[in-house]
């Protein structure tokens, strides 16, 4: 699998709508999130992105897991659906785009 190129976790709220990795000086704010009247959707945002790093390392492992079970990805096994989602959505976290509908390879 190619490694991410992103900020390493940990990620963590700080302050107001902000995400930042590391402390003190090599403190690196990864993004800040802006909302508009009720704010428990940009609340949901910020957590979501918070737990990026963990999301992504999560589905790298489950992903590595039912590889070895070699699925067929094109098969109707929830097994294979799921290969098939966590593939795509860790290349979509890559950056790598794919045409709708593609499986990821």
């Amino acid at each position: 699998m190619t490694s991410p190129t992103f900020t390493p976790g940990p990620w963590r709220r700080v302050g107001h709508r902000s995400i930042a990795a590391g402390v003190g000086v090599s403190r690196v704010t990864i993004c800040e999130l802006y909302s508009w009247g009720d704010c428990s959707e940009a609340d949901a945002n910020e957590a979501l992105i918070a737990a990026a790093p963990d999301l992504f390392a999560a589905a790298e492992a489950a992903a590595v897991v039912l590889t070895k079970g070699k699925w067929r990805l094109d098969g109707p096994d929830p097994e294979a659906v799921a290969l098939c989602k966590l593939l795509r959505a860790l290349d979509l976290a890559r950056g790598v785009v794919l045409a709708p509908g593609r499986a990821a390879s």
